[in-house]
């Protein structure tokens, strides 16, 4: 709880006021989906975060342990991406020919 204090203009008088605390929801891996049940946005966007998060963690000198388990994130990650089959474009029905 954030607790801080307020002073009512009017009566000079304070208060004291709590506030829970913002909980921040995780996303992607974090939230607990798994990368094959990710879309292909959702798995987009697992790759660019976990690319930062590595980045960010040599930019700031973490410990081995810390940037191997991100290295392998992104390679998890990206390995998922290249196991999935390119969309294939399926004719439209317009362009199905039929035989009469």
């Amino acid at each position: 709880m954030n607790t801080f204090e307020v002073t009512c203009p009017h009566c000079n008088g304070t208060f004291e006021v709590e506030m829970p605390e913002k909980v921040k929801k995780p996303r992607g891996q974090l939230a607990g989906i798994a990368l094959a049940d990710m879309t292909d946005e959702q798995l987009k966007r697992e790759i660019i975060n976990a690319s930062s998060v590595l980045y960010k963690a040599k930019q700031r000198g973490a410990s081995e342990e810390v940037i191997n388990a991100n290295q392998a994130r992104l390679d998890a990650a990206k390995a998922e991406k290249a196991n999935r089959a390119p969309a294939v474009d399926t004719p439209e029905v317009a362009d199905a020919v039929y035989a009469e």
